[in-house]
């Protein structure tokens, strides 16, 4: 249960650094439950776990993640 917690937070934190390119995506009709399980999905879809000296560490494929995104009927809204 506690690496279960763990992730949500790690997913939580990575959707911050994934939509820093933009102020966020949207799709006409969707809801801001839904465009949250899309994002979360998608972020959990692009991440990647590297092994390094200082331990295992998660970045996000932002090409993968912004594919996942307009592939789930998305648009992202540039930043003003």
């Amino acid at each position: 249960m506690r690496s279960v917690a763990i992730g949500m937070t790690a997913l939580t934190l990575l959707a911050g650094c994934a939509s820093s390119a933009s102020d966020g995506w949207t799709k006409a009709g969707a809801s801001e439950q839904q465009v949250g399980r899309d994002t979360a999905d998608c972020l959990a879809g692009a991440q990647i776990v590297t092994s390094g000296p200082q331990g295992p560490r998660t970045t996000i494929q932002q090409d993968r993640y912004r594919r996942c995104m307009v592939e789930r009927g998305y648009a992202e809204t540039p930043r003003k």
